[in-house]
């Protein structure tokens, strides 16, 4: 009697341990699919890019983005600290450094809320993010000369990696569930191609025959959303696409319109 109990009681962790590492190797899986190794991608390129040498807030937005999505962060983390490494060189990475250590601590003590399971937003970091990269621009006041100027760059850093995070939250799902969601809302898709094409815009130094293959890859993706969602989505993201990258590279305004008007003929592309 009792060594059928023992038996059944050895059956029972040899089934528990085989669902358990059933379930190690489908994470694994989840780490390495296409889409994920795509968004590995787009997040290395986005943290070489930033507003001039002073504001990078891009690669702190989009790791927020993965962390409030329950999307498994560590690989987007260390891409993102390879890239901000290579743009922005060592001061740079250790802002970077400092500034996510303290969102991931602030995290940990102060637990954030949870949405519900179909949204986008799954965990409102988008205030953890504001407050820790606050923190470490004006920290570095402390140790320089007081400047207005510093305080209010400060301000706007931390605004706009705020902003560029609550558009990319809704923007990384985009990517990572492409294969598997059928339908995206038009801020999704608009968020994901602006995302894309501040990644593009990473290759700008790259020239073919004096074209610049950054404005190429954007122009095409306005031209694809165009035929692809039709003239609203295409006029809308050539719009923003070209604002934001105009006012990344200081680019005459006209490139907002050569954006916005490369929809026009994109429905009739057959």
């Amino acid at each position: 009697m009792f060594q059928n109990i023992i038996d059944e009681e050895i059956k029972e962790e040899q089934s528990f341990d085989t669902e358990n590492k059933k379930k190690r190797i489908i994470n694994i899986k989840n780490l390495f699919s296409v889409y994920d190794f795509i968004l590995y991608a787009i997040s290395f390129m986005v943290s070489m890019v930033g507003f001039g040498d002073e504001f990078a807030p891009f690669g702190l937005a989009i790791f927020a983005a993965v962390c409030s999505n329950r999307i498994p962060a560590g690989i987007v983390y260390i891409v993102t600290c390879l890239g901000t490494l290579i743009g922005f060189g060592v001061n740079g990475f250790l802002s970077y450094l400092l500034t996510t250590l303290i969102f991931i601590v602030t995290i940990l003590i102060f637990r954030p809320r949870f949405q519900d399971k179909d949204r986008n937003e799954k965990q409102k970091l988008g205030v953890y993010i504001l407050i820790s990269s606050f923190v470490v621009q004006a920290g570095k006041m402390f140790f320089t000369m007081f400047l207005v100027y510093d305080l209010l760059s400060s301000i706007m850093f931390s605004l706009l990696t705020y902003i560029f995070y609550k558009i990319f939250v809704n923007s990384v799902t985009v990517i990572k569930d492409y294969g598997i969601k059928k339908a995206f809302t038009v801020e999704e898709v608009i968020g994901a191609s602006l995302l894309i094409a501040i990644a593009f815009y990473s290759l700008n130094r790259l020239n073919i025959f004096g074209l610049s293959i950054s404005n190429i890859l954007s122009i095409m993706l306005v031209l694809f959303l165009g035929w692809k969602y039709g003239m609203l989505v295409g006029a809308t993201s050539g719009i923003t696409i070209g604002m934001v990258l105009g006012i990344i590279g200081n680019s005459n305004p006209i490139l907002v319109a050569s954006y916005a008007i490369s929809r026009n003929d994109s429905r009739n592309i057959k």
